[in-house]
């Protein structure tokens, strides 16, 4: 199954929401995840999960592993599920794997590779994984189009600017039955919460909220965004913590419920 995550406008959280949602899945789930994006500029999704130095100076100069990689590979190949998974960098093994993204410095040529491949590399990967998720350049470029079409649910990141989330409703109301809505850098105390917001625009197929964690941006930004997860899976009620893994669970539940998963029959220890 896939699962886009994407937003009408930049800086909504996105890739964090992304990066949360993942760690808590394999943390507690017995499914095998894929992470990739289709992202030109400079991407987290990356440094969330692996030295940023060694994203700069060694994976991104690698020639047999990546979005780029494989692209070569599929134009002049055969390709198989096998194939998907020996391009990826793995997370954790038998978990958690990487398809990172492009280190080409012609957007043109980048848009062109990956329009030709997409829908092979999708197509392959679902018989691999049990779940991909692709953390989705916002905006409507064809490559997002393709993405979409290819995905079981879509992932509307929005945050609390009312303009962002007016934005959606007028200019991409033809998604708003085959998502669901999440909130991103979440602050319960807003008068747009999620609740106001659901009854305000009509939302009835379900919202999620990752709130703003400080501690937890930090860490995606110092690839420690698992270390973060793991460390506070059982944080109590009077940990300043909980609040936080509280709400990435739910949407965990949420997503997964959405994507039919028997959540009783993947619970680790269940």
């Amino acid at each position: 199954m896939q699962v886009a995550f994407w937003s009408n406008y930049h800086q909504t959280g996105t890739t964090c929401n992304l990066v949360a949602v993942s760690a808590m899945i394999i943390m507690e789930y017995r499914l095998k995840v894929l992470m990739t994006h289709n992202h030109f500029d400079r991407s987290a999704l990356e440094t969330s999960f692996i030295d940023r130095d060694y994203v700069k100076n060694e994976l991104s100069s690698l020639n047999d592993v990546g979005i780029d990689a494989l692209s070569s590979f599929i134009k002049y190949n055969k390709v198989d599920k096998d194939n998907i998974s020996r391009y990826t960098t793995t997370i954790i093994k038998n978990k958690l794997e990487l398809l990172v993204g492009t280190s080409i410095t012609n957007k043109d040529l980048y848009v062109k590779d990956i329009n030709e491949v997409i829908d092979i590399i999708l197509a392959h990967a679902k018989s691999y994984y049990d779940l991909i998720f692709v953390d989705v350049a916002p905006g409507q470029a064809d490559t997002t189009k393709k993405i979409f079409e290819h995905s079981d649910l879509i992932v509307v990141n929005l945050n609390q600017n009312y303009n962002i989330i007016e934005d959606f409703f007028e200019e991409y109301s033809e998604y708003k039955d085959q998502c669901i809505f999440l909130l991103g850098k979440y602050d319960r105390n807003s008068r747009f919460n999620a609740k106001a917001l659901q009854r305000k625009f009509g939302i009835k197929s379900g919202i999620g909220v990752i709130p703003y964690n400080i501690e937890f941006s930090d860490a995606c930004c110092e690839a420690k965004a698992l270390d973060f997860i793991m460390r506070n899976l059982k944080a109590g009620k009077d940990d300043i913590n909980y609040y936080f893994i509280q709400e990435v669970r739910n949407t965990v539940e949420l997503i997964l419920k959405k994507l039919n998963v028997d959540i009783s029959l993947k619970k680790i220890g269940d």
